[in-house]
């Protein structure tokens, strides 16, 4: 996630997967903290990049981003 162009079009597919408009208020924004945890992975059977919120305490537990009924498949993050 340390290239900007990266990073630039996971975002331009974001806006454009929600009709074109994604507006972000300030104080959600502020309501985001180190704390927050988002996982991310590819999975092979749709090819697709998926994001999901992780919960801290599950952060190195690969199968809580994943979700129970693929926790045997491994991903590459």
């Amino acid at each position: 996630m340390k290239d900007p162009e990266y990073l630039f079009a996971i975002l331009a597919t974001i806006v454009k997967k929600n009709g074109g408009l994604l507006r972000l208020t300030q104080e959600e924004i502020e309501a985001v903290s180190k704390n927050d945890i988002i996982g991310m992975y590819f999975e092979p059977e749709t090819n697709s990049l998926v994001f999901k919120k992780v919960d801290p305490k599950d952060a190195l537990s690969a199968s809580a981003m994943i979700g129970s009924d693929k926790s045997d498949k491994i991903y590459d993050n």
